[in-house]
C-alpha cells in the first residue's frame, strides 16, 4: 500500500525536481556552449588558413595560374556562379543517386549475411577483395558498358560507397548482446520482427558510421568518373578548365565541391540527430 504524501515529503520531492531540471538545463546550456565555441574556432581556423594563404600569394608574387589567392577565387566564384552551379547541381544529382543505391543495396546485402551466416563467409572476403582495387581502374569499363551518361557516374559512385555501408550494417547488425538474442528466441518472436526490433534498431549507429564515411566519397566517385569521359558536372569542368590553364577556375570549382560536401555532411549529421537522439556523438 503506498503511503499518503506528506506535506514535508512534497516539498522534497518538489526540491529534488528542481535540482535535476537546473542541472539538465546547465548541462544543455554548457552543451550549447561548447558547441558555439567549437563552430567559432573552425571558422576562426578557415580564416586564419585563407588569411595565411593570401599573404603568402602576395608577399611571394607568385603568378595566379600557378596558385590564385583566395580573393581571385572569391571573385571568379562570384563571376562564374551559374556556370559553377549548373555543373555542380550535376555532380550532385550523381552523387546522390550512387550513394542511396549503395544505402540500399549495402543495408539489403548486410540483411542476407547476418541472415544466412555461411554467406558471410562467403560474401564478405569477396567485398574486401573487391574494395582493395582501385575504382578509378573500372572507370573506362563503366564507361563502355554504360556510356557517357549519368549512369556510368552513378555506378562508380555506388562502388565507391558501398563497402563501409555493407560492412558498418553488417557489424551493427551482428554485434548484438547474446542475452537479449535469447530473450528474443524465449519469447518466440519471428525473425522479421528480430531484425524489426532489434537488429536493424541496433545496428543504426554503425549504419550512420558507415553514411557518414560514404558520403563524401560517393562524391569523389562521380567526379573520377566525370573525368574519364563526361561533358558536364564539377569533374569535367575541373578537367577542361586545366586543360586552358584557368587554375583560378579549377580552384573555384574545387571550393564548390568543398562546400557541397559539408552541408550534405551537415545535412547527415541533423537526420542522425533526429534519428539517434540519445546518442552522444548525435547530440
Amino acid at each position: 500500500m503506498t503511503e499518503p504524501l506528506t506535506a514535508d515529503g512534497g516539498q522534497h520531492r518538489v526540491s529534488e525536481v528542481w535540482q535535476e531540471t537546473t542541472a539538465t538545463r546547465r548541462r544543455a546550456s554548457l552543451l550549447k556552449s561548447a558547441t558555439g565555441t567549437g563552430l567559432m574556432a573552425q571558422a576562426l581556423s578557415l580564416l586564419i588558413f585563407l588569411g595565411v594563404w593570401q599573404l603568402f600569394v602576395v608577399v611571394t608574387g607568385i603568378r595566379s595560374y600557378l596558385l590564385p589567392a583566395p580573393t581571385e577565387i572569391f571573385a571568379e566564384m562570384v563571376d562564374s556562379f551559374s556556370l559553377l552551379l549548373s555543373h555542380s547541381w550535376v555532380t550532385l544529382a550523381e552523387s546522390l543517386a550512387g550513394f542511396a543505391l549503395a544505402a540500399v543495396v549495402g543495408v539489403g546485402l548486410a540483411v542476407l549475411m547476418v541472415s544466412v551466416p555461411f554467406l558471410r563467409g562467403v560474401i564478405m572476403p569477396g567485398l574486401v577483395a573487391f574494395n582493395a582495387v582501385p575504382k578509378v581502374a573500372f572507370a573506362p569499363l563503366l564507361i563502355i558498358w554504360l556510356g557517357l551518361g549519368i549512369e556510368s557516374k552513378i555506378a562508380l559512385s555506388f562502388m565507391i560507397a558501398f563497402f563501409p555501408i555493407a560492412v558498418n550494417a553488417t557489424t551493427g547488425m551482428s554485434e548484438i548482446e547474446p542475452e537479449m538474442m535469447n530473450l528474443v528466441r524465449l519469447m518466440r518472436a519471428k525473425r522479421r520482427q528480430e531484425f524489426l526490433k532489434i537488429r536493424i534498431p541496433h545496428s543504426l549507429p554503425a549504419m550512420f558510421d558507415g553514411f557518414k564515411i560514404a558520403l563524401p566519397i560517393a562524391i569523389i566517385g562521380a567526379i573520377v568518373a566525370e573525368f574519364v569521359a563526361s561533358s558536364k558536372g564539377l569533374g569535367y569542368l575541373i578537367l577542361a578548365a586545366g586543360v586552358q590553364l584557368n587554375t583560378v577556375l579549377v580552384f573555384a570549382a574545387i571550393f564548390m565541391i568543398v562546400i557541397f560536401s559539408i552541408l550534405l555532411y551537415a545535412l547527415l549529421l541533423q537526420v542522425e540527430g533526429r534519428v539517434l537522439g540519445w546518442r552522444p556523438s548525435a547530440r
